[in-house]
This record gives C-alpha cells, structure tokens and sequence, in this order.
C-alpha cells in the first residue's frame, strides 16, 4: 500500500513538474529576441495545454428484489458532466426491461434520494436517505490517456444509505455497494505537443 502510495505521488510530482517545464518553455519562446529565428508554428499558450476539472458528486450501484423480479440499479451523479440513473428489471434476453433518466438537477437533495422513472410503462420509484459515514479517504491517481498525463486528486467518503424501491405495487430494500461521494480534482496536462 506505501509503495502504491509513493509510486501515485511520484507520478503525480512527475505531472507538476512536466506542466512547469512546458509552461516555462512557453515563457522562454516568448522572451526570445526579434532577430532570433522563429518556429513556423506558434507554441500553443499554456491554456491550451493545462486543463483543470473539478467534479464533485456520488456514485450508488446496487440490487434489489421487487415482486420476486431482481433488479440492477445505478445512480450516478457528477456536478461537472450530469446526472444519470438506470433501472434493469429482470433479464434483458428474456422478458426483462430497461429504464433510465439523465438530468442536470441532483437526484440526492439533503440526503434524501427521491427518484422516478419510468420502466417497461410503468413509474420505478426509488426514495430513501442517503448519508456520508466514517471520514473521507483522501485518494490520488495519476494515468495517461490520449496523449494527456491525468492526476486526479481528492477524496471518496463513503455512503449508509436506505432506500427502498418500488415497482408496480411492489417494494423491496436497495443492497448499495459501492456507495461513496466523490470531490475530485483532475489536472490534465497535454504531452508530446498535443492540444485540447
């Protein structure tokens, strides 16, 4: 666990330092006499290659039985990129049904879950509490993907939560896991020349 923490945050160290060089190189360009020889092309502004995200929001997967039926549920929400929920109902290969909903609003408001949506032609209700336990874990990850190095930092904490489903004229208890929230920070950081 020390070593994959130590690795994370030299990747993460790694990322700070790349971002400085490159916005140092940028800034050397821009100093550079008028009689010194010009690049055909422009250095792309720092703008272009450091993009900071922040994403704050709650991540819910989880089971229940309603009238003898399983059903898969997944409640996602992301204060930068939206919400989505999604119901399945059954077996999809057999007589099973899908059902889901994206909204810019919040589905978890003050720690009440209230939900609805609408499954197979009929209202799938999800209502309940939802609330933070324990202390938040602080969390940093770094990847690369797509020609950008990405360092996430931030922290998860996770979610007791109860709530109940009910499907036409049925109810069941919800078993959540995972459930956490998440507040995020992602730097992004264009290598090898690329841009946004």
């Amino acid at each position: 666990m020390k070593n994959t923490t130590a690795r994370r945050a030299g990747i993460a160290l790694g990322a700070v330092l790349l971002a400085g060089s490159l916005a140092a190189g940028a800034a050397q360009a821009a100093r550079a006499p008028e009689s010194a020889p010009r690049a055909t092309t422009a250095a792309a502004p720092a703008t272009d290659t450091v993009h900071l995200e922040t994403e704050r929001g709650h991540v819910l997967e989880g089971y229940a039985e309603v009238g003898g039926v399983p059903v898969t549920l997944t409640v996602y929400e992301n204060s930068t990129h939206g919400n989505f929920a999604q119901v399945v109902l059954g077996d999809l290969e057999q007589d099973g049904a899908i059902g889901s909903v994206e909204q810019t609003d919040p589905f978890i408001v003050d720690g009440q879950l209230d939900l609805t949506l609408e499954v197979g032609g009929s209202p799938f209700e999800l209502h309940g509490t939802v609330t933070p336990v324990g202390k938040a874990e602080r969390l940093t990850e770094a990847l690369q993907d797509n020609g950008e190095q990405v360092v996430s930092r931030g922290t998860h904490r996770q979610l007791d939560v109860d709530v109940t489903a009910t499907y036409a004229g049925n109810s069941g208890a919800v078993s959540f896991a995972p459930a956490f929230a998440y507040d995020l920070t992602t730097r992004r950081v264009a290598l090898y020349g690329n841009g946004r």
